[in-house]
């Protein structure tokens, strides 16, 4: 799938793990993984970082996310997103960040064989409060859900 890209994306995924790693050079010693296990779990992939404004992963859709109607289970697809806007809150802060409150709203589902991809990007952000926006599609472009959150960014100590 081709996706149109600001003119400063980065696309190269090992550049932008890098800069997670730099943007929360403490992280390891607040006993943080970055990336989070659950994103290698799921065999996330970071396909493009817009910096301060967007970061853009995808995620196979696996048998065993299957719900009874063999599309991707609907905690999954939360799971998918929250694992997007995570990283995007690191790299735009540079602090831990946990989940307030996230409103998902379902609009098709993913078969086991495809791929989910998640765009997060920064709606707004104070120093304590960051308000993000994810839409998560298959491969042909199809919104298959999208989603509202809110973090609490939590400032990293700096030595």
């Amino acid at each position: 799938m081709v996706v149109a890209q600001e003119e400063n994306a980065i696309v190269d995924e090992q550049q932008i793990l890098q800069q997670l790693k730099q943007a929360a050079p403490d992280a390891e010693s607040l006993g943080m993984e970055v990336p989070p296990p659950v994103f290698r779990m799921m065999e996330g992939r970071i396909e493009c970082y817009t910096p301060g404004k967007s970061l853009r992963a995808s995620f196979p859709v696996k048998q065993d996310y299957s719900n009874p109607m063999h599309r991707m289970q609907g905690g999954m697809i939360a799971a998918a997103i929250d694992n997007t806007m995570g990283p995007l809150s690191l790299l735009v802060t540079g602090g831990a960040a946990v989940t307030l409150s996230m409103n998902l709203d379902y609009i098709r589902g993913i078969a086991p064989g495809k791929r989910l991809f998640v765009t997060a990007s920064v709606i707004s952000r104070s120093r304590t409060n960051l308000i993000m926006e994810a839409l998560a599609s298959d491969e042909r472009g199809k919104m298959v859900a999208r989603s509202t959150a809110q973090f609490q960014v939590f400032q990293m100590n700096r030595r």
